[in-house]
């Protein structure tokens, strides 16, 4: 994440919740028709509140705190409690660490939130329901660094296309995804994997208390964005989350990408100089490292490999909970085989390429991204009109998202049904002036989201929306919400071939079916690259 667009997150951060919580839905909160309304959980009672059309239950735990001798360990149930608990209220964000390097996995950083944090909010409509409603389940982005559910405001998708919404909080950073040798002999493997252990008890939780809420626990989608995404494709190759939900939509996050593939034995090497680095040197690191304030973990820099390759975080394969890597579960069968949509957006490489201002950083930034297939991507992305920013952020698209997707789309339909698309919006609002970006974000990564929930986030206004794209937002929150549901879904959205084509292609002009998709973003030189998807045969 380029250090512009950092300072303003963390001013944001500090300045204020509603600008970057909109989860906390103050519009229903302190709505006029504003009343209180209660659930029974396995935990207790929970009150939440409705009004203007939708009901909301905040900071519901659905697992005990990860703090003391739990900090790297599997969530645990939820203790019980008397009486009724409120839940009108956001709980606490996941830690983490602000910082141009920290979002990377760089360490140092501004640290908020709390270990105490495994926490979802329950959206819905307003009023008793006449029969449980179909469930949305969304996992956050953020580079497995940073991030909540409560960025995001579901109340939109819950009322108008009469859906439960459930958002997540889970584990991030060295809490989240550190590996040792030292916890295995603690009988849950080697680590690397708490924050996608939390993900699943948060729908083993949804599972086993959503009809509670007005949901139904046999018909649940998970969506999920970015690194949500590559955390769903792990959630697909584990054996645990079988009927935890029928369907998925993967938004920008094609987990075929080979530097994002770690095998936990790989990263277990990497546990004990982080332990050194913090002064746990002796025999004893884990519970010298439960002993640390957790500010001090957060901003430790990684040393294994995660989604951004050395030095980042991220799930794991190859341990008890993900028993092989994603590419093999995919090809062999051995996943939850249900249907699946993925997609990415066009412009995907922009919010990461403002930096790259003159061609002499675009050669050096490209052969630094590309190693030996760099001088050939310099001749397969010659710099235009658009200047050098846009030209590798074309390359950082096409390699990293748009034909691991295509190469994902092909493999899962192998086995399942799948549907592809590409979020197209030139003019998609972004918080930033171009004075601060220096170039045109046009379908910018995670542009489509506002567009999904039908609501504002830290990024986009949608109030900025024209008509067209008001209406494009209307469109796709029919078809996320009608995935599994619509009889006439397949018209509107053909499905993929193993072929890889074709792609509906979202734009506020008019949607179109789209089959040059692989064509379009390269996806034949990218697959002779050191980054060709990893494809098993």
């Amino acid at each position: 994440m380029p250090f512009r667009l950092m300072v303003l997150l963390v001013f944001l951060a500090l300045g204020g919740c509603v600008a970057t919580h909109p989860g906390e839905v103050d519009q229903v909160r302190f709505a006029p028709d504003r009343s209180f309304v209660q659930a029974r959980t396995e935990g207790g009672v929970v009150r939440g509140v409705q009004g203007a059309g939708v009901r909301a239950f905040l900071g519901v735990p659905y697992a005990k705190a990860p703090v003391g001798d739990l900090r790297w360990r599997g969530p645990r149930p939820v203790e019980a409690w008397g009486g009724v608990r409120d839940a009108t209220r956001l709980g606490s964000d996941c830690i983490q660490a602000f910082g141009r390097k920290a979002i990377l996995g760089g360490g140092g950083g501004l640290v908020v939130g709390s270990e105490d944090c495994l926490f979802v909010n329950v959206y819905g409509p307003a009023g008793e329901p006449g029969r449980a409603r179909p469930v949305m389940v969304y996992l956050h982005g953020g580079a497995f660094t940073i991030g909540s559910g409560a960025n995001y405001d579901p109340s939109r998708l819950a009322a108008e296309q009469d859906r439960v919404v459930v958002t997540v909080n889970f584990r991030l950073g060295a809490l989240g995804w550190l590996a040792h040798p030292g916890f295995e002999a603690e009988g849950e493997g080697v680590g690397g994997n708490w924050g996608l252990m939390d993900q699943q008890a948060a729908l083993r939780w949804v599972h086993r208390n959503i009809g509670a809420f007005g949901g139904d626990p046999g018909d649940v989608t998970v969506f999920a964005e970015s690194s949500g995404a590559w955390s769903a494709c792990y959630l697909m190759a584990s054996p645990g989350s079988e009927g935890l939900y029928q369907r998925v939509i993967l938004q920008s996050g094609p987990c075929l990408e080979p530097q994002s593939l770690n095998a936990a034995k790989d990263q277990v090497p990497a546990g004990p100089p982080f332990a050194d680095d913090l002064g746990c040197t002796e025999q004893g690191q884990v519970a010298c490292l439960r002993n640390l304030p957790a500010w001090r973990i957060a901003r430790a820099p990684s040393l294994r490999s995660g989604i951004n390759g050395p030095g980042s975080w991220g799930p794991v394969h190859t341990d008890a909970t993900v028993p092989i890597s994603p590419p093999e579960a995919f090809a062999s069968g051995r996943f939850t085989q249900v249907p699946v949509i993925v997609g990415t957006n066009t412009d995907e490489g922009r919010l990461f390429a403002v930096e790259v201002k003159d061609m002499d950083r675009y050669g050096r930034e490209t052969v630094w991204l590309y190693g030996d297939d760099g001088e050939r991507a310099l001749e397969r992305y010659p710099v235009g009109a658009e200047g050098p920013a846009v030209a590798i952020a074309q390359s950082f698209t096409d390699s990293r998202f748009a034909c691991p997707a295509d190469a994902l789309r092909r493999l899962l339909a192998r086995h399942v049904p799948v549907y592809g698309y590409e979020f197209a919006d030139g003019e998609a609002p972004f918080l930033l002036p171009d004075w601060i970006t220096g170039l045109d974000m046009g379908a910018y990564h995670a542009s489509e989201l506002a567009y999904v929930f039908g609501t504002t986030w830290l990024f986009a206004d949608a109030g900025r929306w024209t008509p067209e794209q008001r209406a494009l937002s209307d469109r796709m929150m029919r078809l996320w919400a009608g995935f599994g549901h619509d009889a006439d879904f397949e018209a509107d959205w053909p499905r993929v071939s193993e072929g890889g084509g074709p792609v509906v292609v979202f734009d506020p002009a008019g949607d179109r079916i789209d089959e040059t998709f692989h064509d379009r973003h390269l996806c034949g030189f990218w697959g002779g690259t050191t980054l060709g998807a990893v494809e098993p045969s």
